[in-house]
């Protein structure tokens, strides 16, 4: 979000092409500027408008604890995707974004990217193991990557709860905050949102950014339209509007497949805010542009600090304190460490995935349970074998209430004539009228149990022809998941032996400044006159904004400062790759289903047809 005025802005016609242009601008003077180490900040934010103006429209999720932010978040999944826990609150920034491969995404402070298999979710942001509290303190945010329509044109962030205390104003970084197209402010119903929000809505208001206040949980609350009355009067001048919904509604809705509950949930209307905002590319457009402008202004700050420091005593400071801080290089080792330790787990997981099965049902269990084994030709077979169990079922319940009928009539003729139905069978006479038609409908139940015994018969060749080929094809998932988790850790310590060699780059590249200057150039020669066209949305106080960043910018001088010294960085960072050999530890467990194993052997034999003689 961005000082933006409240005024329509009248330049529909050529947004859409302004974006993509700048973009290509913001890149090449973003590959200047990266080059230089003191400016690393600073190229960082360039990058994050770049990423921003190049992604779908952002919509961050905000509120105090316990309110339902990430229960709406889920609920505009329309799954349970991200943990919910009352006593451990989400603790990291996530960023959920479309995907057609499902997985998790980690930004450590330190640059570092680790991918994580969607079960990991959990312990990066609401687990309290040690291992969940190592890797948050040393992460920036998740991004979480999801086949969902939705995200296709948006990306949702479910935010930390806000920091609010005594009188003071709620605290929320502003860094994300100014990253965002929308704010989506979560209210639950009933419980009225406390002083230090409203204090921090005034502070968003007077930079001309007014949040959509979500009022969640009205499923609760029976008053909940008088709550919004009431919560109007108190900061109702401070947002857009109200919104009404039942996240918990809204997921379970999804979950039983019930129109009427999610009409009740009031989501459509949620969804159709989330919508406006997407559509919304003009105010997309002019909040970049300003973003950037703010930028030009932390971008002249940074140039004019650097002639007044030493380069070289700076540059070693800086370099000697991230490689010389014994402490600091070994908690980033723990954190490396956590990280491979729970790779190990879920190859240890994997390799074990087929240890305990020795039926078919056990399969299916597996199968069910286990995201890397399913796909079109699993669930072909899963088919096959669910239609096997449920013909083998419904033939043993036709069987079970063929006997007890049969038990039933055996007791009556005993009680009646004295001897049971066998002696009947074999040449016994009776004049009962009634149990021959008692027996023949038992005759006629015996038909359909030999209907339905051959119903079994057709499935269960159907499992036995393709039991051994599903076997092998679901082996070889498993050992593509396991090579992919060896891939996972090869590229974790490729990335430590990389950062290694990045610092001795740095380190010998001290004296290129010259970039900074070349960025001089190329802001004043390219991007100002590619903003001050005519056709850009920007207003007249913004492009006097521009032309003072500019002048400021190029009255710096870099050319005259001696940048050329060098230092030699301490060479005591931990360098030796974390060991990962689990192929001997975690033996690979083949499935081993027989025959035998996949059909039932305790089928009950088909009766056998009365055939009582009766006396006329």
């Amino acid at each position: 979000m961005t000082d933006i005025d409240n005024v329509p802005i009248e330049y529909t016609a050529s947004a859409n092409n302004i974006l993509p242009q700048l973009v290509d601008h913001l890149r090449q003077l973003h590959g200047i500027i990266v080059q230089n180490t003191y400016v690393k900040d600073t190229a960082k934010h360039l990058n994050r408008i770049i990423q921003d103006a190049d992604n779908e429209t952002m919509i961050l999720i905000v509120g105090k604890e316990r309110v339902g932010k990430t229960t709406l978040v889920n609920g505009l999944l329309g799954r349970q995707v991200l943990p919910v826990s009352e006593q451990h609150p989400t603790g990291v920034n996530t960023f959920l974004r479309y995907g057609e491969h499902e997985e998790i995404k980690a930004y450590f402070l330190d640059g570092v990217v680790a991918v994580f298999d969607m079960s990991k979710l959990e312990l990066l942001t609401t687990g309290d193991t040690f291992a969940s509290q190592i890797l948050r303190e040393h992460l920036d945010y998740l991004e979480v990557y999801l086949k969902n329509d939705l995200l296709k044109s948006v990306t949702i962030i479910d935010s930390v709860s806000l920091e609010a205390g005594g009188g003071e104003m709620a605290y929320f970084p502003e860094a994300l905050m100014n990253r965002v197209d929308e704010i989506f402010w979560v209210v639950r119903s009933g419980s009225m949102a406390i002083y230090p929000e409203i204090l921090l809505m005034e502070t968003l208001k007077n930079k001309g950014v007014e949040p959509l206040c979500v009022i969640n949980a009205i499923d609760s609350n029976e008053n909940t339209k008088a709550f919004i009355e009431a919560e109007r009067e108190r900061f109702g001048h401070l947002i857009s509007d109200f919104v009404a919904i039942s996240a918990r509604e809204a997921i379970e809705a999804k979950q039983i497949k019930s129109d009427e509950l999610w009409k009740k949930s009031e989501y459509e209307q949620l969804i159709s805010e989330i919508h406006r905002v997407a559509e919304n590319s003009d105010k997309k457009t002019y909040g970049i542009l300003i973003r950037f402008l703010q930028w030009l202004e932390r971008f002249r700050f940074e140039l004019t600090v650097i002639p007044q420091r030493d380069p070289f005593q700076s540059a070693v400071k800086n370099i000697e304190k991230y490689t010389g801080d014994t402490q600091y290089e070994f908690s980033r080792y723990q954190r490396d460490l956590a990280i491979v330790t729970e790779y190990e787990q879920e190859y240890e997981q994997v390799a074990n995935v087929f240890k305990n099965v020795q039926t078919l049902y056990q399969l299916l269990q597996i199968i069910s349970q286990t995201d890397y084994l399913q796909d079109e030709i699993v669930e072909s077979f899963t088919e096959k074998a669910v239609s096997y169990q449920q013909v083998l079922r419904e033939y043993r319940n036709m069987h079970s209430e063929y006997l007890r009928e049969y038990d039933r009539l055996d007791a009556q003729h005993k009680k009646i004539h004295g001897k049971g139905l066998m002696k009947a069978i074999f040449g016994q006479h009776t004049q009962n009228g009634f149990f021959k038609e008692r027996v023949n409908k038992l005759n006629g139940q015996q038909l359909v149990c030999i209907a339905q015994y051959e119903k079994v018969q057709e499935a269960e060749e159907l499992i036995l022809h393709s039991i051994h080929s599903i076997q092998s094809y679901l082996m070889e998932l498993t050992k593509i998941r396991l090579a992919r988790i060896e891939e996972k850790v090869l590229e974790l310590n490729q990335q430590r032996s990389k950062e290694k060699s990045q610092l001795q780059l740095y380190a010998n590249k001290l004296n290129e400044f010259s970039c900074l200057m070349e960025a001089q150039g190329y802001i004043k020669d390219n991007i100002q006159p590619f903003l001050m066209d005519e056709q850009m949305p920007l207003k007249a106080k913004d492009i006097e904004m521009l032309k003072e960043a500019v002048n400021s910018i190029m009255s710096i001088d870099l050319s005259n400062n001696g940048l050329l010294a060098r230092s030699q960085m301490n060479n005591k960072m931990e360098n030796t790759a974390i060991p990962f050999d689990v192929q001997q530890k975690y033996p690979f467990h083949p499935l081993a289903l027989a025959e035998v194993d996949v059909k039932s052997n305790d089928i009950p034999e088909i009766p056998k047809k009365l055939d009582i003689q009766y006396e006329d």
